[in-house]
C-alpha cells in the first residue's frame, strides 16, 4: 500500500527521512541531536496500512520539530528529499519487528542516504504482523528515524554557491589580454 502526503503533513514527514553520501546508517543507540535550518521535505511513506502511515508522520513531524529541523511542503525547495517504507515482520523469538528504510535524496536527486533501523513490538497474535505493532512501538521508530536524520543533517556538506552571471561577466572582463 502506498500513501502520498502533500501539504502540511509532508512537512512534519520530511524531517525524519534526511542522511547522507550514500551510506547505510543503522540507527541503534544514536543520541538525540539538533538539525536546525537544512530545508527538507518528505515525499512519501509506503508500506503500511493507512492508520499507521499517518500516526507515524504525524509522529515523525513532532520529532522533527524538536529536533529543530526545517519541514517544508514537497513543492517548495528543500536541500533532501525523503522517501521511507515500512514494513513490520514476525522475529524469530515471536516479537514484531517495526522496521524502516529512509532514502534521503540531495538536489540533483541523486541518494545521499539511507536511514535504517527497527523497534520491537509486543508479541504478535494472528497472521497479520500489523496487529503487535503499537502506539508505542510507532513512536520509537518515528523518534530514531528523526535522530538518524538528524545526525546526518549536521554532517552533511553545505553546496557550494555557484556564482551568477554577473560575477561571470566580471571575471571574463577583468582578464587581462594575452599578447599574440
Amino acid at each position: 500500500m502506498s500513501v502520498r502526503f502533500n501539504g502540511l503533513v509532508l512537512g512534519p514527514l520530511a524531517a525524519l527521512v534526511l542522511a547522507g553520501c550514500q551510506e547505510t546508517t543503522t540507527t541503534a543507540a544514536r543520541p538525540r541531536v539538533d538539525a536546525p535550518g537544512v530545508p527538507v521535505s518528505v515525499q512519501s511513506i509506503s508500506g503500511a496500512p493507512d492508520q499507521v502511515t499517518a500516526h507515524f508522520a504525524g509522529l515523525l513531524g513532532e520529532a522533527a520539530a524538536e529536533r529543530k529541523m526545517e519541514i517544508v511542503p514537497g513543492d517548495k525547495p528543500a536541500r533532501f528529499r525523503v522517501r521511507g517504507y515500512l514494513t513490520a515482520q514476525p522475529t524469530e523469538d515471536g516479537q514484531t519487528a517495526l522496521a524502516f528504510v529512509w532514502d534521503v535524496y540531495d538536489e540533483s536527486k541523486k541518494r545521499a542516504q539511507r536511514v535504517q533501523g527497527e523497534s520491537l513490538g509486543r508479541r504478535g497474535g494472528g497472521s497479520d504482523p500489523w496487529a503487535g505493532i503499537d502506539q508505542t512501538i510507532v513512536a520509537k521508530a518515528a523518534s530514531e528515524s528523526a535522530d538518524a536524520i538528524a545526525s546526518f543533517l549536521t554532517t552533511a556538506p553545505v553546496p557550494e554557491a555557484k556564482p551568477d552571471a554577473k560575477d561571470k561577466t566580471r571575471t571574463a572582463q577583468a582578464a587581462p589580454d594575452k599578447k599574440r
